[in-house]
């Protein structure tokens, strides 16, 4: 995992100065779908226990969510935030919980149902699972805005912007994908290109 933060070098990934700063870049009327907020649940109740859980749903004020609802996107912020406040004990900080978080919930998604049908869809190689990703995205979060390009036969670049959430947890979420996918050799490079916007560049072997 390597980035270069283009937020304030006073500002520590994964602080509440951060989460503060992100939330004052959120549209009230932004939402996302219940089945983000229940990844991040499940991912929170394997990494840690029930009371890191019922932290989490407090600080979103639910008492649970339903997948195809949509909810305040400042709420998943919030409760991701939580989340890896909890967590950074065990994993060594808050950025490195906030990476694990993601991680894990990638994992956890593509060993589901629906996760197996998109690796299914995304047999091709890595180029065909990169042509997935933006509906992906997408289908979660309508204002999501994911492009993708290959940049040679083994490596490719992924822009995301209005990413609200940790870069940190992003880029697990990345790593795990392509692991799921066994993609051999992945890695990934972070290069902020904008406060909420960010290219990934990806290579393989």
């Amino acid at each position: 995992m390597e980035s270069r933060s283009l937020i304030s070098p006073t500002m520590s990934p994964g602080s509440r100065e951060e989460l503060e700063w992100r939330l004052s870049l959120v549209d009230p009327a932004e939402s996302i779908r219940g089945v983000v907020f229940n990844s991040v649940l499940e991912v929170v109740r394997q990494l840690g226990d029930e009371h890191a859980v019922k932290r989490c749903l407090a600080v979103a004020h639910e008492g649970r969510f339903m997948d195809y609802f949509n909810y305040p996107y400042r709420s998943l912020i919030e409760m991701t935030y939580t989340a890896a406040e909890l967590l950074a004990e065990k994993y060594g900080g808050v950025e490195k919980a906030l990476w694990q978080m993601g991680y894990q919930s990638a994992m956890s998604f593509y060993s589901s149902t629906a996760g197996r049908a998109v690796l299914l869809l995304s047999r091709g190689g890595p180029s065909r699972l990169l042509d997935t990703m933006p509906s992906a995205f997408h289908t979660t979060w309508k204002s999501a805005e994911v492009s993708t390009h290959l940049t040679g036969p083994r490596s490719a670049v992924l822009t995301y912007k209005r990413d609200f959430m940790p870069r940190a947890y992003t880029e697990g979420g990345m790593q795990g994908t392509f692991e799921a996918a066994k993609v051999k050799g992945f890695k990934l490079t972070a290069h902020p290109i904008g406060p909420l916007d960010t290219e990934y560049q990806m290579t393989w072997d």
